[in-house]
């Protein structure tokens, strides 16, 4: 896949998206929307329906060549990711989308139910460019409800196969599907999608490991993407 042209690098907070760096960037909406040399930046906003909301629009009016996702995002248990970890998504999920059931497992996707939309039958992929080194893959799930809970972590890896989580990553995906854009994902992950560990320096740990890989990475991005 070759691509070339401004793109658009969102994450859902500020302090999420400084960690691509804003320096000498340009305010076009408040707080929102920035030019930079690469595009543009934006914050989504936490959560799946905000995400959304603002996320489409942008895309229709700015027209972005392609969009880079970025923030930090929990590891489900065995999936071989741990704190400080970059991941880089290979697909996403609406893991939380669904029945609740009264057997033992308590939850069934939607996605198992002949009514659901084509689109929500199979995880949405994700553009994994060539440039990226140092970062590990995984499939990415995005939730309403942030895994507190051992047997929720378990359960969310057990019915949907991803290893990581976060509140906006498939949202972002399927907007930028609908709209034809290649989407890449990029985590640093702050938690374990387990039991709740609530330790802000964990949160610091994968922003500063986030923030190192775009130092590295960023001047790959005023290139043709690969």
């Amino acid at each position: 896949m070759n691509i070339s042209g401004p793109g658009l690098v969102c994450a859902a907070t500020l302090q999420e998206l400084q960690t691509f760096g804003l320096q000498n960037a340009e305010p076009i909406e408040s707080d929102k929307l920035w030019r930079i040399p690469e595009g543009y930046a934006a914050v989504t906003g936490a959560g799946i329906p905000i995400a959304m909301l603002r996320l489409i629009p942008w895309i229709q009016s700015l027209k972005p060549a392609w969009i880079v996702n970025i923030g930090i995002a929990g590891a489900y248990p065995e999936s071989h990711l741990e704190i400080s970890d970059v991941v880089v998504g290979t697909s996403e999920v609406f893991a939380d989308l669904g029945m609740e059931m009264p057997d033992e497992e308590g939850f069934r996707p939607l996605s198992a139910f002949p009514f659901a939309d084509p689109l929500l039958r199979s995880p949405l992929p994700l553009w994994i460019p060539e440039w990226i080194t140092g970062a590990k893959q995984g499939r990415g799930a995005t939730v309403n409800r942030c895994t507190g809970k051992d047997g929720t972590g378990w359960l969310r890896r057990k019915i949907f196969a991803t290893d990581f989580e976060s509140m906006e990553g498939a949202a972002v995906a399927l907007a930028a599907r609908e709209l034809k854009i290649p989407v890449c994902e990029i985590r640093a992950i702050s938690n374990l999608a387990a039991k709740r560990d609530m330790r802000p320096e964990n949160i610091q740990i994968a922003l500063s490991s986030l923030k190192t890989f775009w130092e590295i990475h960023r001047n790959k991005l005023g290139n043709p993407l690969s």
